[in-house]
């Protein structure tokens, strides 16, 4: 695999993708044709995940543009390009980019549109995961890691309850959880629950998988009427903090920790997990269950329910110094190759189409079958697109729905108190 890796070949393609054509169709700094020098330069990226030092290295090498990679947690990530953004100062050449960010970021117009200046035969390929970066007929991400949630759960453990398969449903999730208890396993559950990113993320994921949405078309609330499958998802996790069924610590926990104790062999079920989690679970040494993890459909009511995207991307600001640079670095991270090794060593499943259809055909792609049949069950969080307040709705949300599942707020007073703020939120 390496040695494909490090095609040399590959330079010929940096050359094109760094010279691009035509007008870029961005507000600016992408030069025309080819008078382009890249050589030479250093770009800023930011991120929260870690890279293969070799995987920059050889970028450098080829290009003779070195990269300074800066790792922060997510949370920390959006608050810092939010904050250098609105004061129009720069941060970096190529950053993070969330689903979550394209209402807010291109409603404020601090992206680069990319659609012009990246090759158009690799945005098709990015298509599908690329729409959640779309708007006003723009896309302002190239889609790096095709994320979506989907269950994982320990085979031993099941085995060890006598259970032969994942519960399809939220009734016989219940059931495979008490047997679980009654083989030992104290917390079978594992969901994380902190006032973080993370922590809501299972309760939008519930929502959906009950048969609910979040708002309707206009934006209006539908989570806090006590019939709302919102609102069931809720009480869901608060009867799980009660019944013993997730540890108390989770209440605590963001979704890296939880994988971990997952991981680590204290739960057998991750409810909202990510298929990039998959071969890092898998492998021994980084994990003390490996070869006993298996991927699941997320139970619904009547049987698997629905799931969401949360696809990430690179984006580059419109005060980025290097444009061009940043433009030639996001297409050499989508060569196939590339692609493949970030899977295999940091767990970012491909967004490019025609490579996830090749992987799933080789059996590179552990567990190709159940993904392919989770990718069937993705709908929208927010089916008219994200709205450009998510960022402070997902604020108040982080806090009163931790307030809810510590005991300090009823499921009612947090939710009824949640719609106020998003109705405020939406109205503004």
């Amino acid at each position: 695999m390496r040695g494909v890796f490090w095609t040399v070949a590959w330079v010929a393609v940096l050359v094109i993708a760094a010279c691009g054509g035509g007008d870029s169709g961005a507000s600016s700094g992408f030069a025309p044709g080819n008078q382009v020098s890249i050589a030479g330069q250093e770009i800023n990226v930011v991120l929260p995940y870690k890279i293969p030092e070799r995987f920059l290295d050889e970028f450098a090498r080829q290009t003779g543009v070195k990269v300074s990679l800066n790792v922060t947690n997510w949370d920390s990530v959006h608050a810092k390009l939010v904050v250098a953004n609105t004061a129009k100062t720069y941060v970096a050449d190529v950053t993070e980019f969330d689903w979550s960010f394209t209402g807010q970021f291109a409603a404020a117009g601090w992206y680069e549109p990319l659609e012009k200046v990246i090759d158009p035969a690799l945005i098709r390929d990015l298509s599908q995961a690329d729409a959640a970066f779309n708007t006003g007929g723009h896309t302002y991400a190239a889609c790096y890691s095709n994320d979506y949630r989907l269950s994982l759960y320990n085979t031993n453990m099941f085995m060890a309850a006598g259970l032969r398969e994942f519960p399809k449903t939220f009734a016989e999730l219940g059931l495979a959880v008490a047997n679980l208890k009654a083989s030992g396993v104290r917390y079978p559950l594992g969901i994380p629950m902190a006032a973080t990113e993370g922590g809501v993320t299972p309760w939008y994921l519930l929502t959906l998988a009950m048969g609910g949405q979040l708002f309707d078309q206009h934006f209006k609330p539908l989570f806090a009427d006590p019939g709302s499958a919102g609102y069931r998802a809720l009480q869901f996790e608060v009867d799980a903090v009660h019944n013993g069924w997730v540890s108390p610590g989770s209440v605590t926990l963001d979704n890296a920790p939880a994988f971990d104790q997952f991981a680590a062999g204290s739960s057998a079920i991750l409810l909202a997990s990510s298929p990039g989690n998959l071969p890092t679970a898998n492998d021994p040494k980084q994990s003390s269950i490996a070869s006993h993890v298996q991927p699941a459909l997320i139970p619904g009511i009547r049987g698997p329910g629905m799931t969401f995207g949360l696809p990430e991307g690179l984006a580059i600001p419109v005060t980025a110094k290097h444009k061009d640079a940043a433009r030639a670095f996001i297409e050499w991270w989508m060569q196939p190759a590339n692609l493949r090794l970030l899977y295999q060593e940091a767990g970012m499943l491909p967004c490019r189409s025609s490579l996830i259809a090749s992987m799933a055909t080789s059996g590179e792609l552990p567990g190709g079958g159940v993904l392919s049949q989770e990718l069937a069950h993705v709908v929208p969080l927010f089916p008219q697109g994200a709205p450009k307040w998510y960022g402070q709705f997902s604020s108040s949300a982080q806090g009163l729905l931790n307030a809810a599942v510590k005991g300090d707020l009823s499921v009612e007073a947090a939710l009824t108190q949640l719609a106020a703020k998003a109705r405020e939120l939406a109205g503004s």
